[in-house]
């Protein structure tokens, strides 16, 4: 997602995981080179490709990199109204949950998008006049067979899908839990991830099957005018 200043409201960035345990005992060689910022050439048997993104991140890249460069500016946006959407798309032990989780929420170098992205709100948030008050609540649901469950309330486990004019699309009996900080975001993160369904698959004996979708929504209110406004961000991690 791009700033709402920005000319592009999509952004699509790919990024190269380094080769893993299974690639390198069976001998395998990296078929990427990459040749400016945004483009990457892929050697493979059928030929030579060449692809252009927004921008295309190495194998060493950091956790900071992939924040910096797609999310950060979009969190403001966000928290003045706006809706936003980030997904990662890709194979099954492509790194999907480890960019947008990463490996330890409380790890400065090693956690995702997602924890970067609470940090960055609730610091704009403490910064903002004083006669903006702001709400934050989060829910966190996975899709697993075809089938979504809350994964605060895992024994909800098929929440139907509506549609109201007020409010759009959404899953009805979904939890939504208010939160006033950067902690409290984290242990629904922790709460939530341990309910999800994981199964071992032949890429990656830890990766995750289903769909999770964190959701963060933000009013903020002028104490002054009464007027307010709501952002929703959908973050979602595919299996």
């Amino acid at each position: 997602m791009a700033s709402s200043s920005s000319p592009n409201t999509i952004k699509v960035v790919a990024r190269f995981r380094p080769q893993n345990k299974n690639e390198l005992a069976q001998g395998g060689e990296p078929i990427v080179e990459f040749e400016a910022n945004d483009t990457c050439k892929i050697n493979s048997r059928e030929g030579v490709s060449s692809f252009t993104f927004d921008r295309v991140f190495g194998m060493n890249s950091k956790q900071t990199d992939i924040f910096d460069f797609s999310i950060r500016p979009t969190v403001d946006d966000i928290l003045n109204g706006y809706n936003g959407t980030v997904f990662a798309y890709g194979q099954t032990g492509a790194g999907k949950s480890y960019t947008m989780m990463g490996t330890d929420i409380d790890d400065e170098m090693g956690k995702g998008i997602i924890p970067r992205i609470v940090e960055q709100m609730f610091a704009s948030i403490l910064t903002s006049p004083s006669n903006i008050e702001y709400t934050v609540r989060v829910s966190y649901m996975e899709i697993y067979m075809e089938r979504i469950r809350d994964l605060l309330v895992p024994q909800h486990d098929n929440l139907p899908v509506h549609e109201e004019k007020s409010r759009g699309v959404y899953v009805k009996g979904l939890l939504e839990i208010y939160v006033s900080s950067v902690d409290e975001v984290y242990e629904v993160m922790r709460r939530g991830g341990a309910a999800r369904a994981v199964s071992a698959t032949n890429m990656n004996q830890e990766s995750s099957r289903s769909h999770s979708i964190f959701v963060i929504t933000v009013t903020q209110k002028n104490v002054e005018t009464g007027s307010a406004k709501s952002g929703q961000l959908f973050l979602v991690d595919l299996a």
